[in-house]
């Protein structure tokens, strides 16, 4: 059980320094630093019942690295690290955010581990906080990484301090690090044993990588824009066709000799990417394909050259014996490259496990919806034209072409000022580009666009997704690759945020550092960078959130105003005879309409970290005001006033008022979120 530990030094902390006491800028008296309790119940899960956690550490001095007991001690909820306080003056430079960077071996007892401390701008340090696996400092002080989560910290670490830190590449570590009871054992010079992994079920765990049947064939397209495709054609023909389910991406890239398909169809080949590519790890073309299809063929043909193929056969991949059987007629109809491209073929498709569901749509029509929608949104900047360097693309699914649907495409958007923020990396750094977006409202859109704005509405909301797909857009060359959701920045998504998007562009040498996984659909950003982005997002939640409180104090308008209408003659009242009297008297006033009653507000609690309040409308417009237990008083008091009708409807017109500030989002933070 090996950790490293990380965190950014507070002005309250430095006081374990004399150094730092000596300079007269000390701020309290404490003379340790914390550490919380989600990272010591990880690393040391057997400290429950105890208050005090024994370490031995090596760290810095004037003299030299030097080791010496420490031990944690529990504070509340949280603990200290204590029992040493260093007195040599080479931590004069210690001040608020500096990185403390501590290795240790939890495996002991007592745990053994070494700990530094790096100016806040020093280049290892600013490495370390731009680094995915970090990004929990954003809304945590600190964090606690195993081995393999951390292995560029490790090294970045190692490089800068062998001494202290070790290189998960080397197999030196530390000598604190090292079990000194441990006996050191020589082998011999036989052949090692190899086992070799089974074909079959090394493609089935490839394909479980956590493809969609949108994101593999978004992946295959991947490589048809390295190839320098400009038109791409998919054909996806109804299961009941006559050869199963199948599909076929084709392309008018490159192509590739019969050489250059062979490393293609190799698990793990030797491809290089440039720094352009869309492509990683030479992983997509397998990886989407089996996700998908029991059995794939790729056919492709150079300019001038001949036609060639190769596929592979889940069910017969003995000894990763390829498949080159020559092609069905209906094969080579829905594969042929013309002059020059590549065509994938999937066959013996995987049926979907739930089908989409449009009311009255069929199922196959509605995966073609979903895959025209997932396309349009990908690459959106290559349909129209915008990704640097690049050629504008044609995507047709059985012929119809696929429409650009981008973030921020809609021409009432409102940008907000790009900025450009430098990430650190092994290399040097490399630009992040930030680029915050509010989209219109639907007061707006129905000016715009009058009686058709609900389609407008729709296109820009993903259909029904808006507020999920509020937050960050992140990009890799141009290609979406995650969106929607605000990361570690905010932890739930609020209604009145929910027109507020940031656009985030990054260079493939950060790749590391944000930790893209192996189908491209993950990303990690570094706590570092989500500091740098928080306040840019925060002015497009608040500008989202002007515009609901400026449609709920005025009402929309209509885009063009009608024509004033005359004004009505005062009905006459008809004349009824008088009882009694024989005479006529006007008939008296109809009784005035009751307006129709609003449902009462009923209280409902409900156990979520996600939000402290919310106001729902069911389809039959029955109101409820779910109050979950964030904040403890507001529980009290819903519970309270359950069941009067008129402090129910008060207190939600006040939580209301409140979300226009983000009082709530703030309680959520404090109670630590979902």
């Amino acid at each position: 059980m090996k950790f490293v530990i990380l965190r950014q030094l507070q002005h309250s902390e430095l006081g374990m320094f004399h150094a730092y006491r000596r300079s007269g800028r000390e701020g309290s008296r404490q003379r340790a630093i914390n550490f919380d309790g989600g990272v010591v119940d990880r690393v040391f899960p057997s400290a429950v019942d105890t208050d005090r956690i024994p370490l031995r550490l090596r760290y810095d001095t004037d003299r030299g690295p030097q080791t010496l007991e420490h031990s944690l001690k529990r504070q509340g909820k949280n603990w200290r690290l204590e029992g040493n306080c260093p007195t040599d003056e080479r931590f004069a430079f210690v001040e608020p955010e500096c990185l403390f960077a501590m290795e240790v071996d939890a495996g002991r007892t007592p745990a053994v581990g070494t700990w530094v401390v790096f100016p806040k701008d020093d280049p290892t340090a600013l490495v370390v906080l731009s680094d995915g696996a970090t990004a929990g400092l954003a809304r945590a002080g600190m964090v606690a990484l195993e081995f393999d989560e951390a292995p560029r910290i490790l090294r970045v670490l190692a490089t800068a301090r062998s001494d202290m830190f070790t290189n998960p590449g080397n197999d030196e570590v530390p000598a604190m690090i090292k079990n000194d009871d441990a006996e050191t054992e020589t082998g011999g010079t036989s052949v090692p044993k190899r086992l070799p992994p089974g074909p079959e079920r090394l493609a089935t765990i490839l394909g479980d990588a956590g493809h969609s049947f949108v994101s593999a064939v978004a992946d295959i397209i991947d490589n048809s824009i390295a190839a320098g495709a400009v038109e791409i054609g998919i054909t996806f023909d109804p299961p009941n066709s006559g050869n199963g389910r199948w599909l076929a991406i084709r392309d008018n890239g490159r192509g590739m000799s019969l050489a250059d398909l062979d490393d293609a169809m190799r698990v793990g080949g030797e491809a290089n990417y440039d720094s352009r590519s869309l492509g990683k790890y030479g992983y997509g073309l397998k990886g989407a394909s089996w996700s998908q299809a029991k059995a794939f063929t790729v056919v492709t043909r150079q300019s001038g050259g001949p036609v060639v193929h190769l596929g592979w056969d889940r069910d017969n991949m003995v000894d990763w014996a390829v498949d080159e059987s020559p092609l069905e007629n209906w094969e080579a109809a829905a594969t042929d490259p013309g002059d020059h491209g590549t065509t994938v073929l999937w066959k013996r498709m995987k049926a979907p496990t739930a089908a989409p569901s449009v009311k009255g749509v069929p199922p196959h029509v509605a995966e073609i919806q979903d895959l025209s929608r997932h396309l349009g949104l990908v690459f959106h900047r290559f349909l129209d034209g915008d990704a640097k360097g690049r050629n504008p693309i044609t995507i047709l699914i059985n012929g119809i072409p696929v429409e650009s649907n981008g973030p921020a495409s809609h021409p009432l958007t409102d940008p907000h000022d790009v900025k450009t923020l430098k990430v650190p990396h092994e290399g040097g750094s490399s630009d992040v580009r930030v680029q915050p977006v509010v989209l219109p409202s639907e007061e707006e859109l129905r000016a715009y666009h009058g009686d058709s704005w609900q389609a407008a509405a729709d296109k820009i909301g993903y259909w029904g997704r808006r507020n999920d797909t509020q937050g960050l857009f992140i990009y890799r060359n141009d290609r979406l690759i995650r969106w929607g959701g605000w990361h570690d920045l905010w932890t739930s998504n609020d209604e009145k945020t929910k027109l507020a998007r940031v656009l985030v562009d990054f260079d493939p040498a950060l790749d590391e550092a944000f930790q893209i996984n192996i189908s491209k659909q993950s990303v990690r950003l570094p706590g570092y960078l989500q500091n740098r982005i928080k306040p840019l997002a925060d002015d497009v939640r608040k500008a989202s959130q002007a515009k609901f409180s400026k449609a709920k104090r005025q009402p929309p308008q209509p885009s063009t105003p009608a024509a004033p209408s005359p004004r009505p003659k005062e009905p006459i009242a008809p004349l009824v005879p008088v009882t009694g009297s024989g005479g006529l008297a006007p008939a008296p006033a109809p009784p005035a309409p009751t307006p129709p009653s609003v449902p009462p507000i009923v209280v409902r609690p409900v156990t979520t970290g996600k939000f402290a309040w919310k106001v729902t409308t069911g389809l039959t417009g029955d109101r409820s005001l779910q109050v979950s237990d964030v904040n403890a008083a507001l529980a009290d008091l819903s519970r309270a006033i359950d069941g009067n009708p008129m402090a129910t409807e008060a207190l939600a017109s006040f939580l209301a008022d409140l979300d226009d500030l983000d009082v709530q989002q703030a309680l959520v933070e404090r109670a630590g979120g979902a």
